[in-house]
């Protein structure tokens, strides 16, 4: 099987990327980034481009599933139709020329909560899985954790805190709430790629319950 990444170097998609090339089920792994990783590894080919417009990149985008875990922040990204243009503009493109290039699944990162009534960011989320669903109907899988516990590159106060608070409270997030419980990023990664080995029968919406079901 051959996997795809987008969004490889980020905290969840570099997990994603460290699974992939160490599980025999995948013969080859294409990334996509914006600056050499430094990863060496036979199976992994690594195509470096600014990503502002990736038509050019299309007989590259070659594989049988798509995993993408493309995501900013305002801050990082500069302003709001910079964070829409990593968070929903890319996937979306990149899903239009891997359907188009004969890949069978897409499996996608978005967030608890999306929806198109939310704020911005969630109905960002709402937007990309829509616009990815075009072009892998019934064949994108949308993942949508809660609060995300892991080691970033950079330091995030506020999700220092967040973390502090969420260990009080998941426990008592139960029933349809459950949905909301934080979860280590590395369990994240891990339910993506055994679903993708094995799809049938899975939800194409994934929160905590399911998405710990596929561990």
């Amino acid at each position: 099987m051959k996997a795809i990444v987008i969004g490889a170097t980020g905290l969840v998609g570099n997990l994603i990327l460290r699974e992939v090339l160490n599980d025999n089920y995948f013969s080859e792994v294409r990334i996509f980034v914006r600056k050499p990783t430094g990863i060496i590894n036979p199976k992994l080919k690594e195509i470096v481009n600014p990503m502002k417009d990736i038509v050019p990149l299309s007989s590259e985008i070659l594989g049988d599933v798509l995993f993408n875990a493309l995501g900013t922040t305002i801050k990082k990204a500069g302003s709001k139709e910079d964070q829409q243009r990593i968070d929903r503009d890319l996937p979306i493109a990149f899903a239009k020329i891997a359907s188009g290039n004969g890949v069978k699944i897409m499996l996608n990162v978005s967030s608890v909560g999306a929806n198109m009534n939310g704020g911005f960011y969630l109905k960002t989320k709402a937007e990309m899985e829509k616009g990815t669903e075009i072009f892998f109907p019934q064949r994108v899988f949308q993942f949508r954790p809660g609060f995300l516990a892991g080691k970033r590159k950079e330091f995030r106060l506020v999700e220092k805190i967040a973390f502090g608070v969420m260990k009080v409270i998941d426990p008592i997030l139960i029933g349809s709430s459950n949905k909301y419980r934080s979860m280590p990023v590395d369990t994240l990664a891990k339910a993506m790629v055994s679903l993708s080995k094995n799809p049938a029968g899975k939800p194409t919406v994934l929160q905590f319950s399911e998405i710990m079901q596929c561990i």
